[in-house]
């Protein structure tokens, strides 16, 4: 099963990287052919006739379209190996993939939130090393600003929310502004009460943090009405009395 895996691994990296190359090579094909295009118009040939002007509009639509195609591929083959990395726990590795697909795809939520998961990670994961400072809060800031990235694209996307939530609570001491994003992904889940819950136990927190202990009790309390995981309900009780 490794074997296969690692294999797997291996055909997705070949693959890319024949898409990648495939893609530079068309793309020194086109700009070769708009060279020539130009000189030809350097030459007085350029089109005259409305319909001479709509053909070579349309050539260049497609030329566009062409590339725009191959680059929305290699945008795609670099994010399944992000994600085959992700799964492997491979963070660092994963990174670079999926700055090779940001470059391919810069409007793509996704690949900002899953940019952030892995930051997240390899900040929470580094070693104490002389050094090893700058490093965490380097990936700190690109997880902050990967999630940020993606909220921005689509503010209704819910995992990027809790994804920032998270890291402003736990890891950047900035727990205030947690707070609307974890209101906005619980509104967001509102037909969802277990993945609702788990947020109402980190806004819990945040207000627990910032001294509003009554918000904190209301967030328990929404859970122990919502949630039918017995398990949560026993937390937030528990933690419900620490409050008051």
């Amino acid at each position: 099963m490794k074997k296969d895996y690692i294999i797997g691994i291996g055909v997705i990296i070949v693959i890319a990287a024949l898409i990648v190359s495939g893609s530079v090579i068309r793309k020194i094909q086109l700009r070769g052919e708009e060279a020539e295009r130009i000189a030809d118009i350097s030459n007085s040939k350029s089109p005259q006739t409305i319909d001479d002007l709509k053909k070579t509009i349309a050539a260049y639509e497609k030329q566009l379209t062409q590339c725009l195609k191959a680059s929305s591929k290699t945008a795609t083959y670099w994010k399944i190996l992000s994600t085959r990395l992700q799964d492997k726990g491979q963070h660092a590795e994963a990174l670079e993939a999926l700055q090779n697909a940001i470059e391919h795809a810069p409007e793509d939520s996704s690949l900002f939130y899953m940019t952030g998961i892995s930051a997240a990670i390899m900040a929470k994961s580094g070693l104490a090393f002389p050094g090893a400072e700058n490093s965490r809060r380097a990936y700190l800031t690109l997880a902050e600003e990967s999630y940020l990235r993606s909220i921005d694209i689509k503010p209704d996307y819910d995992r990027p929310l809790y994804g920032i939530s998270i890291l402003y609570v736990f890891e950047l001491d900035k727990t205030v502004e947690a707070i609307s994003y974890l209101e906005r992904y619980i509104a967001l889940n509102a037909k969802n009460p277990e993945g609702a819950a788990d947020a109402m136990f980190v806004l819990a927190r945040a207000y627990y943090t910032i001294g509003n202990n009554v918000k904190a009790a209301e967030q328990y309390d929404l859970i122990l009405n919502t949630s039918k995981n017995k398990d949560k309900h026993l937390q937030a009780a528990l933690l419900r009395q620490q409050v008051f």
